[in-house]
């Protein structure tokens, strides 16, 4: 295969300098958002605002691990095993992290934004507008967390809603879904 290689664009600002950044994109999040695009990409964010919601597309620099399980175990699913390729890991084979944030507000070359899933300094390779006629999928579903005994407690988890807090009800001993084998030490979703 040919050797692949990426070059920031820009810079992602987050009030996440420590392994505690949330696994999902939190849209009322604390805290100041941004992103600072390279002054040579400016002309690239004319008609931008015209838009609500971006996709942002990062390197996730500081994800140091050894190399992707392709297994993964989400912590907020109570021990369900799933295959990496369905889940929201941030254990990649490539550290490649795709969020969709709000934009507040275009100020030179900053992007104002609602929170966003990534640590302090993180690169920024790439921003695609988000859609509603392309992207809105009405008949989207929750893949297998459809079939989670637990699904809506697992969904508070994952979208750090309120609620009450038990413990999610195991799985079954044998492997949760007819491809589940293995097991991961990896804790995102």
């Amino acid at each position: 295969m040919p050797m692949i290689s990426f070059s920031p664009i820009g810079t992602i600002h987050t009030p996440y300098t420590s392994l505690h950044a949330p696994f999902q994109p939190q849209p009322h999040a604390a805290g100041e958002f941004w992103i600072t695009l390279g002054k040579e990409y400016l002309p690239g964010l004319r008609q931008l605002d015209a838009y609500r919601y971006i996709y942002v597309v990062y390197f996730m620099d500081k994800i140091i691990s050894p190399p992707a399980d392709l297994l993964v175990t989400p912590p907020w699913a109570g021990g369900y095993e799933v295959g990496l390729f369905a889940s929201r890991s941030p254990q990649r084979p490539n550290p490649i992290g795709l969020s969709i944030v709000e934009i507040k507000a275009i100020e030179g070359s900053d992007i104002i934004i609602s929170g966003i899933d990534a640590f302090n300094g993180t690169p920024l390779l790439d921003i695609k507008p988000y859609s509603l006629s392309l992207d809105s999928k009405p008949d989207a579903n929750d893949g297998w967390l459809e079939l989670h005994p637990d699904k809506e407690h697992c969904l508070a988890h994952l979208l750090n809603t309120a609620h009450e807090h038990g413990e999610l009800r195991p799985t079954s001993p044998s492997h949760p879904h007819p491809h589940a084998t293995g097991h991961s030490r990896h804790h995102h979703d």
